[in-house]
């Protein structure tokens, strides 16, 4: 069960949560469990909270200490594999910490 990572616009209408409508701008899937093995056991605050078969809605206030996090567990990776879904999961957080209307959902199965 991989945990598949979502960079939402978040487009709303008024105040109220009802009216917000999000739309995928781009995406990292993780079809082989790469990310979701390596946030089980990173030991890291942020990347712990990560559930395979849940979900986790991270917006641009969280993006500085989740890309410490994911920064910090690619400089320990040994396989190409896993450096490159974090190199991707992490250039979509730095997006997501640009725009204050852009949201990171990290998706279990």
């Amino acid at each position: 069960m991989g945990v598949d990572v979502l960079l939402m616009q978040v487009h709303r209408k008024g105040t109220s949560p009802k009216h917000h409508h999000r739309s995928v701008l781009d995406s990292v899937p993780d079809y082989s469990d790469i990310f979701a093995e390596l946030c089980e056991n990173s030991g890291k605050p942020m990347l712990s909270r990560v559930d395979r078969y849940g979900s986790l809605l991270l917006t641009s206030l969280d993006m500085p200490q989740f890309i410490a996090e994911v920064d910090g567990l690619r400089s320990s990776v040994e396989s190409a594999e896993q450096a490159a879904i974090l190199d991707e999961i992490g250039g979509l957080a730095r997006r997501c910490g640009e725009g204050g209307n852009l949201e990171l959902h990290l998706e279990g199965d």
